[in-house]
């Protein structure tokens, strides 16, 4: 059996080296062999009553038979998943969100979900700063993963989402490019932190406080429209802030 660690990381490295929507989706494709799903999408959540879930798509390899069913039903408003996706910044398995929001509503979408071969889910929501909120969710029809795996496919879906957003013409506000706003100290903290190292370790590299440590990757991910350090470090990376 392949080290998920391992592989998740590889993976990973494919991801950055991705230069359209195209290669991003072979890629998620490929995955899903490596953590068992069948079904991904990555996507905003709508801001109008007039937009739909699939309008604010950027890469989607969702079936199509339920992507039209989706709309035309009318199940953006009803979904678990999406409810969810609006209420936390934690990953989360759609049987969990359908145990949260446990309505007749959402057990109409979750059961004919199931009829399409997506009987449970994976996903990971993400908030920017200005309020948009969007989300990486995958699906199948024997989806089960290890306490490794979801972190592992966590990660993927950083990746995949910031990938996503660079190669497509999808923008939120904010969007341009803030590399010249991050001070030389504040790489210098996102570089360790990528490196693994506590905001302790890292003062005691600098020689500043840990205080000060946090202080600055809080507005590096302020800089780099990340809600959090891990998605901080992502970004970084992507855009060669980091290496």
């Amino acid at each position: 059996m392949p080290d998920i660690r391992q592989t998740s990381f590889d993976i990973i490295h494919r991801l950055r080296a991705t230069k359209s929507r195209a290669d991003v989706y072979a890629e998620l494709r490929a995955a899903g062999e490596v953590f068992g799903y069948d079904a991904f999408l990555i996507g905003g959540l709508p801001q109008t009553e007039a937009e739909g879930l699939l309008d604010c798509a950027m890469i989607t390899g969702w079936p199509d038979a339920w992507s039209r069913r989706y709309h035309r039903q009318g199940y953006l408003h009803q979904d678990p998943v999406i409810r969810q996706i609006r209420q936390t910044a934690e990953p989360f398995l759609w049987t969990e969100a359908a145990r949260v929001h446990a309505d007749a509503r959402g057990i109409l979408v979750m059961d004919e979900a199931r009829g399409v071969g997506l009987k449970d889910g994976f996903c990971v929501p993400f908030h920017d700063l200005d309020g948009r909120e969007a989300g990486v969710s995958f699906g199948g029809e024997r989806l089960s993963l290890s306490e490794d795996e979801r972190a592992g496919l966590h990660l993927v879906a950083i990746y995949a989402m910031s990938k996503a957003r660079a190669v497509s013409a999808f923008r939120g506000k904010g969007g341009g490019d803030p590399i010249s706003g991050l001070t030389e100290r504040e790489i210098e903290c996102l570089k360790w932190s990528a490196a693994g190292k506590s905001a302790w370790d890292t003062s005691q590299i600098l020689t500043i406080s840990a205080r000060t440590v946090e202080a600055h990757l809080a507005s590096a991910a302020r800089k780099l429209n990340a809600v959090n350090r891990v998605q901080s470090i992502a970004e970084a990376l992507r855009r060669g802030i980091i290496a």
